[in-house]
């Protein structure tokens, strides 16, 4: 990927990219999140139950997935990191749902990126 980089925004007078690698790979830290985060079978199906019911709690998350609470926990702040969905605290429950402005904004810059 890198490579490819390097060769598209090379200067073509010094042979030397015009980017900086961190920058590509700072850039890069976003989509592998986005992209890790969905690429699970039951993170998919929370996502799911998310958009199916507008907003859950994680205890009623976990009700409908035979998943230890830890787990549940573990998958439902991976999303959240990745930008798939967000939060809310309400008293002592966490109120997830799935984050639609953030998930389409990830998703039109990687198309872009696709498509440039």
């Amino acid at each position: 990927m890198v490579r490819l980089m390097y060769q598209k925004y090379c200067n073509p007078i010094l042979g030397k990219p015009s980017f900086k690698e961190e920058d590509v790979a700072e850039k890069n830290t976003q989509y592998i999140k986005f992209f890790r985060a969905l690429a699970n079978e039951e993170r998919i199906e929370i996502v799911k139950l998310l958009k199916k019911n507008k907003e859950m709690s994680a205890q009623e998350v976990e009700k409908n997935f035979y998943l230890e609470q830890s787990t549940t926990s573990h998958h439902l702040n991976t999303l959240k990191r990745a930008g798939v969905t967000k939060s809310r605290k309400e008293g002592r429950n966490i109120y997830y749902s799935v984050d639609f402005e953030t998930f389409a904004e990830i998703w039109k810059k990687f198309e872009r990126i696709l498509f440039e």
